[in-house]
């Protein structure tokens, strides 16, 4: 059963109804999860001179540290593993250990590192009224202020990101 939605996520002047409505100049995605690490949310801009919607991932910067690391081991384990599937549920025991072994090897290289980074869909065409982002900030959370934030530094073009390269430690992550 669907959950009652204020607005036709698929639907850009729905959403700009919505947020005009609403007088914010951002609103969560309802039909995505948010927790502390991530978030997906809509918000007006302008891509190539164009009104758009932006359909955002945001993210901290150790969770995108996580997925680079979880990547990095995917790809060691195909090489080892030609049939190794990442979102195989019945993995064996052998290659758990394996992959966990390989993390452990990538976290304690220190070669891995990440920095802050904004990502706008590629694919993006004249007709297009939706633009997907995605965002990875060196912040502990995410939550309505980091959001402000990124909206209000974005939309004015004051953006700064972090250059800095980053590694976490992962043992908190479990």
């Amino acid at each position: 059963m669907k959950k009652n939605i204020p607005f036709d996520t698929e639907n850009p002047q729905s959403i700009k109804e919505f947020l005009l409505k609403q007088q914010k100049p951002w609103v969560y995605n309802p039909e995505e999860i948010q927790d502390e690490e991530s978030a997906f949310f809509f918000f007006e801009g302008k891509h190539k001179g164009k009104d758009v919607i932006f359909d955002t991932l945001i993210m901290t910067l150790s969770l995108h540290y996580a997925a680079t690391i979880d990547d990095e081991a995917n790809a060691v384990m195909q090489e080892i593993y030609p049939a190794f599937e990442p979102e195989d549920e019945n993995m064996s025991e052998e290659m758990i250990e394996k992959k966990a072994e390989i993390i452990a090897e990538l976290e304690a290289e220190g070669e891995v590192k990440v920095r802050e980074f904004v990502e706008i869909d590629d694919d993006f065409e004249e007709s297009d009224k939706i633009v997907l982002l995605i965002v990875a900030l060196n912040v502990e959370e995410i939550n309505d202020e980091v959001v402000n934030k990124f909206v209000n530094d974005f939309s004015k073009q004051e953006l700064k990101l972090d250059e800095n390269l980053y590694a976490f430690s992962l043992e908190d992550e479990d």
